[in-house]
């Protein structure tokens, strides 16, 4: 006869499985932030749902839920969410000095395009960790609008030379133009000068057509430079139509239609203001800087890219 104290394997098993299924609901308690707290009180305090169900709902046990609940009367306050993830590994000196190396050597590049330098070489540090020895070396800032992002598709053609974008900017009282190839972001044709003509623009196009080739598509804005016209004739697209280039003209107050060369004369402003002159800053930008939108199991510059992507004969 056996004992009334006894407990069968079976039944062993299934208190044991119980104890683990609790173990795992109250590890979850880590997932609950702020807003899953608030939500918790509210609904204890409603009494519309059951603890079970409230439990249920954010993937803990009741008990846990009474608990809470039974804090936040006692002290009067919401309780303070335990913290996420794991905590920051502090970085070594010998980190540190490498980022700032790499950092120095590449203009600037910033913590993404540091990672995978390094991963190039064979080496792995995460970029949210180099992001923080930048920030902490003052070669970095906080930039709140990154952090919630929107997604975004990205555009560009597939064969180099099929489209060009080019535009004028100012700097310390000079005048610049660029030309940028869309497919591989290579800077195909520039210039300094004291003031942005039309006559400019294309003294400049025709240098690029001699270095780089002939593109199919030209894309600006409506500025004066490329739209200025004689006798109702604009200029400078009768000197691409003369090439058999076709020129497109971005929609009013759209920046975003030559965002491609938005963002180059952003990147070409900075080089400038390391001290390095128009003729320097294209070459490193287009044989040295590495280019996060052309990389292809690789880091490539977009000097790389352009020979890539060239439609093959």
């Amino acid at each position: 006869m056996l004992s009334r104290n006894y407990v069968t394997p079976v039944i062993r098993e299934k208190f044991r499985k119980k104890r683990e299924k609790a173990k795992k609901l109250n590890e979850l308690m880590v997932n609950l932030n702020k807003r899953k707290l608030e939500w918790i009180i509210s609904e204890m305090k409603k009494g519309e749902l059951s603890v079970y169900r409230i439990a249920k709902q954010q993937n803990i046990c009741k008990w846990h839920t009474w608990r809470l609940y039974h804090r936040y009367l006692q002290e009067g306050v919401l309780p303070t969410p335990k913290p996420s993830g794991r905590p920051a590994i502090e970085a070594t000196q010998e980190e540190i000095d490498l980022v700032k190396k790499i950092h120095q050597e590449n203009a600037g590049a910033g913590a993404v395009v540091i990672e995978k330098i390094l991963k190039e070489d064979g080496k792995h540090l995460p970029h949210n960790k180099i992001h923080r020895i930048l920030l902490k070396e003052g070669l970095a800032r906080e930039q709140p609008a990154k952090k919630n992002r929107r997604k975004w598709v990205r555009y560009e053609r597939k064969h180099s030379l099929s489209l060009v974008h080019t535009d004028w900017f100012e700097y310390k009282r000079k005048q610049y133009i660029l030309y940028e190839d869309d497919a591989s972001r290579l800077i195909t044709g520039y210039g300094e000068f004291r003031n942005a003509t039309t006559e400019n623009s294309i003294k400049v196009f025709d240098e690029s057509v001699e270095n780089w080739g002939l593109p199919k598509q030209v894309m600006s804005d409506h500025g004066t430079q490329f739209c200025a016209n004689d006798d109702r004739v604009y200029l400078f697209t009768e000197h691409l139509k003369s090439k058999g280039v076709q020129h497109i003209k971005a929609r009013v107050k759209h920046p975003q239609s030559n965002g491609k060369l938005e963002r180059l004369v952003f990147t070409t402003k900075r080089l400038l203001d390391r001290g390095l002159d128009i003729h320097a800053a294209v070459k490193f930008y287009n044989e040295k800087r590495y280019h996060m939108s052309l990389e292809n199991g690789h880091l490539r510059t977009p000097l790389q890219a352009f020979n890539d992507k060239m439609r093959k004969t």
